[in-house]
């Protein structure tokens, strides 16, 4: 899958009513995924978190458990290293998208079975703000919202 690559614009931050400076997060973590909302989310964070805040660029790798009994074809091992080298194949266009932002940026694939630890990790790294890429046909939202919501006490931001 090709994604578009466009440079992220700088946005300034918006003010408030009540005259105080705007308080950018300085801290945030961007889930990505290779598709349209997936690119929309990392220019949503790339913008909203300044340029002097830590970004955290994460892609997930859900890993298989082996069956009980015996599997013909290939093995889970194999499997589940194809699903990680993906991810990292994700990241790899993250960094593209993000061009010169992503030299602020860490990068990070999750694994876990049957789902990766997302809201757990999110919690143990104090993010302000956690960008998500929308979901059109999850009835609810993302997925890994309410787990985040209830984990972390980070802004929850959905793009695309």
């Amino acid at each position: 899958m090709s994604l578009q690559i466009e440079s992220i614009p700088e946005v300034p931050a918006r003010g408030s009513e009540d005259g105080t400076p705007p308080r950018r997060p300085s801290n945030v973590l961007v889930l990505f995924e290779a598709s349209a909302n997936g690119a929309a989310a990392l220019r949503d964070a790339a913008q909203l978190s300044g340029p002097h805040a830590q970004l955290t660029v994460v892609t997930l790798a859900p890993q298989s458990v082996a069956g009980r009994c015996c599997q013909r074809g290939p093995g889970v091992e194999v499997l589940n290293c194809v699903v990680r080298e993906e991810a990292d194949r994700e990241l790899d266009q993250a960094r593209a998208i993000l061009g010169d932002a992503g030299g602020r940026a860490t990068f990070t694939t999750l694994a876990g079975a049957p789902d990766p630890p997302l809201a757990a990790w999110a919690a143990g790294r104090m993010f302000d703000l956690i960008v998500l890429p929308k979901r059109r046909l999850a009835l609810g939202g993302h997925p890994f919202a309410r787990r985040l919501r209830r984990a972390t006490t980070a802004e929850l931001h959905f793009a695309g």
